[in-house]
């Protein structure tokens, strides 16, 4: 019996539409340090990226004179901003790259928390937290982007889980330190403060984030190498190609494709029911139910999401990394998307800490408020596992519309988790909270299961002749 030779079975085992295009006339291929070829492959460029080293509804509603539920509008005002702003400004960040787009967000998002400070009227603070929508928008959805620019396919689930940590956590950091600094010191110094650090952030951003768009195409090897600090100028990455409106249509381009619009129905769910729902609803509940201060609030909405999100993230990143290792050992070298999805199971935990929470709040005259502080935990861990997974998978799926595919999950967990605070009290208040929460932890396990069509599907659908893969942008 003939065997392959140790070229064929490398040639086997690389991704042809990412893994090669990287470095098509070279004849050595770059391995792992697992013996598996990497994807995409390198180029021999210095300026190539992979080859880098690898932070108070209460005080709020009393003084602009209106109801915890009204102030709760804030949030969502920002949520929906969020949102939709980037849709109009990241496209540019496959032309001009990702450093421009992101300093200038992170100066908005400093500026404008500052004005809110000081903000004068209510009407006034909403217009701020619109404007700051748009820039934490913008710098959110640039994150997958740079890490799919960065990092190999089989490491991209520890750094995305790295990133998901923090930006799921900032949520949860921010009523930790915004319950005392409201009681002690004033309400608008909840956005100052933030502001100030940003800023100090936009600096740090301007001297340690160099450019990390990069272009593929086999002809590059023609362009002028950049040195390390042309990568820190303006105007040293040249445009791709003037912007055209596809730039704009791509995240709806994208909804067409199923490994992208079922994960992000799903994962929409996720960040409304595993996060939102308990900082919309939870300065209320705490409240008026368990009789709690402004500082006790801020605890109880940080301390437990916060451990949630730790404890699922310890777990989260690489293991779906070794699931793809796992599956390549298994399978010739292949290395598949749908190996992430294996994952999965635990974002049960999410519906399960949901339902435990309103339980606990429906019997809090008979129960202590740490069993729904432990539904919080268990909602978080499950939360952080799908934000880890779901970004990672539908990058991989999709690598070099990796903007267009965080824009499309950007605006649609902002958008419905806008909602949230709309109907999440007014239902509570109607059925009762075991009764609310047990339907939306029932909505997001239904929406769940189209995913696991996906994990034993998903390649096949995506290969289908209705399902073509975008050439848009795939160069990068």
């Amino acid at each position: 019996m003939s065997t392959k030779s140790t070229q064929e079975k490398t040639e086997q085992a690389l991704n042809v539409n990412e893994s090669l295009k990287g470095n098509p006339d070279s004849d050595q291929l770059k391995l792992d340090k697992t013996g598996l070829p990497l994807s995409p492959q390198p180029t021999e460029r210095k300026d190539d990226p992979l080859n880098w080293s690898p932070a108070f509804n209460e005080r709020l509603a009393e003084a602009f004179d209106i109801t915890p539920v009204e102030a709760s509008y804030e949030l969502t005002v920002f949520l929906v901003f969020a949102a939709t702003g980037p849709l109009l400004f990241l496209p540019a960040a496959n032309t001009y790259g990702r450093r421009p787009l992101i300093l200038a967000a992170s100066l908005l998002a400093g500026v404008t928390n500052v004005v809110a400070a000081y903000s004068p009227s209510w009407t006034g603070l909403l217009v701020t937290r619109a404007f700051n929508g748009i820039a934490t928008g913008c710098m959110t959805a640039l994150g997958p982007p740079i890490i799919c620019d960065i990092y190999f396919l089989h490491e991209r689930g520890f750094y995305m889980g790295i990133w998901a940590l923090f930006i799921n956590n900032g949520t949860h950091v921010a009523p930790l330190l915004g319950g005392p600094i409201t009681q002690k010191i004033g309400w608008r110094w909840c956005f100052g403060i933030p502001g100030y650090i940003q800023l100090g952030f936009t600096a740090v951003v301007a001297c340690c984030l160099p450019e990390t768009l990069f272009s593929r195409r086999p002809q590059n090897g023609d362009t002028k190498e950049r040195s390390f600090l042309d990568l820190f100028l303006f105007g040293s990455t040249p445009a791709r190609r003037p912007i055209v409106r596809r730039d704009f249509t791509g995240p709806f381009i994208m909804l067409r494709y199923l490994s992208v619009l079922l994960p992000a129905i799903y994962y929409m769910t996720c960040l409304a029911y595993g996060s939102v729902l308990f900082a919309a609803t939870g300065s209320v509940v705490y409240k008026e139910i368990y009789g709690f201060s402004t500082i006790q609030t801020g605890l109880i909405l940080s301390i437990p999401l916060i451990v949630g999100n730790l404890i699922g993230e310890a777990g989260a990143g690489w293991f779906i990394d070794w699931l793809i290792y796992l599956h390549a050992k298994r399978h010739g070298g292949k290395r598949p998307p749908e190996a992430r999805l294996d994952a999965l199971w635990f974002t049960l935990l999410l519906p399960i800490g949901t339902i435990i929470n309103g339980i606990c709040i429906s019997h809090s005259a008979t129960s202590s408020w740490v069993g729904s502080a432990f539904g919080m935990v268990i909602a978080s861990v499950g939360f952080q596992v799908a934000t880890t997974v779901i970004y990672a998978y539908c990058t991989d799926c999709y690598k070099s519309q990796s903007v267009e595919v965080s824009l499309v999950l950007n605006f649609s967990r902002q958008i419905f988790s806008g909602l949230v605070s709309f109907y999440a009290l007014p239902l509570a208040k109607g059925i009762g909270f075991q009764y609310a929460w047990l339907i939306l932890g029932f909505i997001n396990i239904i929406l769940l299961l189209p995913l696991v069509v996906l994990r034993w599907k998903g390649r096949q659908i995506r290969e289908s002749a209705w399902q073509k893969p975008p050439v848009f942008h795939d160069d990068i």
